[in-house]
Protein backbone atom coordinates (compact mmCIF):
# COMPACT_ATOMS: atom_id res chain seq x y z
CA UNK A 1 0.00 0.00 0.00
CA UNK A 2 1.34 3.42 -0.90
CA UNK A 3 1.31 6.17 1.68
CA UNK A 4 -1.49 8.66 1.18
CA UNK A 5 -1.06 12.36 1.86
CA UNK A 6 -3.25 15.41 2.38
CA UNK A 7 -4.26 16.88 -0.97
CA UNK A 8 -4.09 13.55 -2.78
CA UNK A 9 -7.08 12.43 -4.84
CA UNK A 10 -8.45 9.02 -3.88
CA UNK A 11 -11.39 6.70 -4.53
CA UNK A 12 -13.27 4.60 -1.99
CA UNK A 13 -13.90 1.37 -3.88
CA UNK A 14 -17.07 0.19 -2.13
CA UNK A 15 -19.17 3.19 -3.18
CA UNK A 16 -17.03 4.82 -5.87
CA UNK A 17 -16.74 8.01 -3.81
CA UNK A 18 -13.95 10.25 -5.10
CA UNK A 19 -12.37 13.16 -3.28
CA UNK A 20 -9.24 14.84 -2.02
CA UNK A 21 -7.84 14.02 1.39
CA UNK A 22 -8.20 17.01 3.71
CA UNK A 23 -7.17 15.39 6.99
CA UNK A 24 -5.55 12.22 8.32
CA UNK A 25 -6.19 10.87 11.81
CA UNK A 26 -5.12 7.75 13.67
CA UNK A 27 -7.52 5.96 15.98
CA UNK A 28 -7.46 2.44 17.43
CA UNK A 29 -4.33 1.54 15.46
CA UNK A 30 -6.03 2.47 12.16
CA UNK A 31 -5.50 5.53 9.99
CA UNK A 32 -8.47 7.37 8.55
CA UNK A 33 -8.64 10.04 5.84
CA UNK A 34 -11.31 12.72 5.61
CA UNK A 35 -12.48 13.42 2.04
CA UNK A 36 -13.50 16.88 0.86
CA UNK A 37 -16.38 15.54 -1.22
CA UNK A 38 -18.29 13.98 1.69
CA UNK A 39 -16.71 15.24 4.90
CA UNK A 40 -16.57 11.61 6.04
CA UNK A 41 -13.60 9.55 7.24
CA UNK A 42 -12.48 6.42 5.39
CA UNK A 43 -9.88 3.81 6.38
CA UNK A 44 -6.81 4.50 4.28
CA UNK A 45 -6.37 0.81 3.48
CA UNK A 46 -9.75 1.01 1.69
CA UNK A 47 -8.72 3.99 -0.48
CA UNK A 48 -7.02 3.93 -3.87
CA UNK A 49 -4.95 6.85 -5.14
CA UNK A 50 -6.13 8.18 -8.51
CA UNK A 51 -5.06 11.01 -10.77
CA UNK A 52 -6.66 14.45 -10.60
CA UNK A 53 -7.81 14.03 -14.22
CA UNK A 54 -10.07 11.12 -13.25
CA UNK A 55 -11.45 13.19 -10.37
CA UNK A 56 -12.36 16.06 -12.73
CA UNK A 57 -14.09 13.66 -15.11
CA UNK A 58 -16.46 12.35 -12.46
CA UNK A 59 -19.79 14.09 -12.54
CA UNK A 60 -20.58 16.06 -9.45
CA UNK A 61 -24.23 16.27 -8.53
CA UNK A 62 -26.04 19.05 -6.78
CA UNK A 63 -28.19 17.04 -4.39
CA UNK A 64 -30.05 20.12 -3.17
CA UNK A 65 -31.09 20.90 -6.73
CA UNK A 66 -32.14 17.26 -7.23
CA UNK A 67 -34.20 17.40 -4.03
CA UNK A 68 -35.88 20.66 -5.04
CA UNK A 69 -36.76 19.21 -8.45
CA UNK A 70 -38.21 16.08 -6.84
CA UNK A 71 -40.26 18.16 -4.38
CA UNK A 72 -41.60 20.27 -7.26
CA UNK A 73 -42.50 17.13 -9.22
CA UNK A 74 -44.39 15.67 -6.23
CA UNK A 75 -46.17 18.99 -5.62
CA UNK A 76 -47.31 19.10 -9.25
CA UNK A 77 -48.52 15.48 -9.05
CA UNK A 78 -50.52 16.26 -5.90
CA UNK A 79 -52.12 19.32 -7.51
CA UNK A 80 -53.02 17.49 -10.70
CA UNK A 81 -54.44 14.45 -8.88
CA UNK A 82 -57.74 16.28 -8.25
CA UNK A 83 -58.17 17.12 -11.92
CA UNK A 84 -59.05 13.52 -12.76
CA UNK A 85 -61.86 13.19 -10.23
CA UNK A 86 -65.41 14.51 -10.06
CA UNK A 87 -64.73 15.48 -6.42
CA UNK A 88 -67.67 13.48 -5.19
CA UNK A 89 -67.33 11.70 -1.90
CA UNK A 90 -68.73 8.30 -2.72
CA UNK A 91 -67.90 5.43 -0.48
CA UNK A 92 -68.28 1.82 -1.31
CA UNK A 93 -70.21 -0.15 1.18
Amino acid sequence: MSMLAIGQTVRYGRTGTVGKIVALIEEDNSTFAELDSTGLYYRVDQLTAISDIVHKETESRDFRKDLEQEQERVREMNESAWQNTDQSCEGGG
